[in-house]
């Protein structure tokens, strides 16, 4: 139970032990000078005589010197850290109810009294109100609300440095802290958290904080009840766009998950949002729009790896529409990046095949077309051989082409080549054909 005496206060209680502790002494015991009773202090600090320390450490707590002539090394700081470990360890090992929580009202005196002293500086201030809330916690079953007051401490320390604050203990504090404003009802604080820490997690904490999300949020419509009125009063709400995407994929609600995805790329203008915007409309087979924000996302890319991978989806947009010319084009300039990726090589390939489709639409396949097929699989063995990760679907594919190449009748008396021939496909064949300009070998 709450004591309403500390051991620092005016009041007097009938133990002869508190009496003799209770008045505020801003002078050193028996007439010592501050340097003396400093010395006696510290050395029975050292030796852990905590009880025979206080007697000539206390008057540091009312006196409050900033420095002490002889020892330039002085800090007032390190003391009060002294005098609650001392209030404390000492107040842990009584058996008497009243004493015991004397000594620990005190030394929650001296914490909040050292937090207003040296917490101006963010990084004094974080490590003061972490030990006063790890205090508070250890002695939960004398501090009435102990508990609470040290969950208010986690919490704070967010305030203070939310990056410092979450990676603390293995998440232990973070975990504490968010389960405390979640259980206080508190929504819009747990969700600011949340925002707050999630870029600065992984691996299981980044779980946990899903898991808390769903706890805060509930179904994907109490999201979407939750922060449509917020968008609606401002627009510009970042976080509650994203929240509302996240509720509007749940939900499969694909019109109001596009005009979000909008949003986020308006308000986000990044390779992220705009590739997340293309993507989404090549899921829904509307490829010129795609095209469109794959274009956005190229612009903003940062890196090679980002370029390659938004030529080859403009290629696929672009065979989708047969424009295969503009397709083949974004397969070079993946090539430029990387002449060795088998999945680049091996859209070349499709795009060669694509032609042949495209060309014989609304007539039989000629022998002329089927040579086409001979560079379609000289691109995918050249594939296999850049990169053997591929090799397994180059195979599959490899037998249907072989199986439509021309045949000996086709090379002999249609075409009139013989086995190790060079052939150009270009417009020579059909002027279908002249946009691919190969060369490659009959065989």
């Amino acid at each position: 139970m709450k004591q309403i005496i500390t051991l620092l206060g005016i009041l007097f209680v009938s133990s002869p032990i508190i009496n003799a502790q209770a008045e505020c002494q801003a002078e050193p015991p028996s007439g010592l000078s501050p340097l003396a009773a400093y010395s006696i202090f510290y050395e029975n600090y050292r030796s852990g005589d905590y009880e025979f320390a206080l007697d000539y450490g206390r008057w540091m707590a009312c006196a409050k010197p900033e420095t002490l002539e002889g020892n330039p090394r002085f800090s007032l700081k390190t003391q009060y850290e002294r005098l609650v470990k001392i209030y404390d360890e000492v107040g842990r090992s009584k058996e008497d109810p009243s004493i015991k929580a004397a000594y620990i009202d005190t030394a929650e005196t001296l914490l909040n009294e050292a937090i207003e002293l040296f917490g101006e500086n963010p990084q004094d201030r974080f490590d003061l109100v972490f030990d006063r809330g790890r205090f508070y916690q250890q002695n939960y079953n004398v501090i009435d609300g102990g508990l609470q007051k040290a969950y208010q401490d986690y919490v704070m320390l967010f305030d203070i440095d939310p990056e410092r604050a979450a990676n603390m203990g293995n998440g232990y504090y973070l975990r504490q802290a968010l389960n405390y404003i979640i259980d206080e009802g508190r929504k819009e604080d747990a969700q600011n958290l949340i925002d707050t820490v999630k870029p600065l997690v992984d691996g299981e904490l980044a779980n946990f904080l899903e898991e808390k999300q769903q706890d805060i949020l509930g179904s994907p419509q109490e999201q979407v009840a939750y922060f449509t009125p917020i968008v609606e009063e401002d627009p510009n709400n970042l976080k509650a766009w994203k929240a509302l995407e996240d509720a509007y994929e749940s939900l499969d609600q694909r019109d109001k998950l596009n005009e979000v995805k909008m949003k986020i790329n308006e308000l986000e203008p990044t390779y992220e949002s705009a590739y997340n915007l293309a993507e989404f409309d090549r899921s829904n087979a509307d490829y010129r729009e795609a095209i469109t924000y794959y274009g956005q996302a190229l612009e903003r890319a940062e890196t090679d790896q980002q370029r390659k991978q938004v030529y080859l989806r403009l290629a696929d947009m672009n065979i989708n529409l047969e424009n295969l010319q503009e397709a083949k084009r974004y397969v070079q300039q993946a090539l430029q990046i990387d002449p060795n990726d088998g999945n680049s090589i091996i859209k070349m390939a499709t795009i060669y095949g694509a032609a042949v489709t495209k060309c014989t639409q609304g007539r039989k396949l000629e022998a002329s077309d089927k040579v086409v097929y001979w560079v379609v699989i000289d691109y995918l063995n050249k594939a296999k051989r850049a990169d053997p990760s591929v090799a397994g679907t180059v195979n599959q594919q490899l037998s249907t082409y072989q199986d439509v190449t021309p045949n000996s009748e086709d090379k002999f008396f249609t075409l009139n080549l013989e086995d190790g021939d060079t052939i150009r496909v270009d417009g020579s064949l059909r002027d279908c054909y002249s946009w691919i300009n190969e060369t490659t070998t009959v065989r």
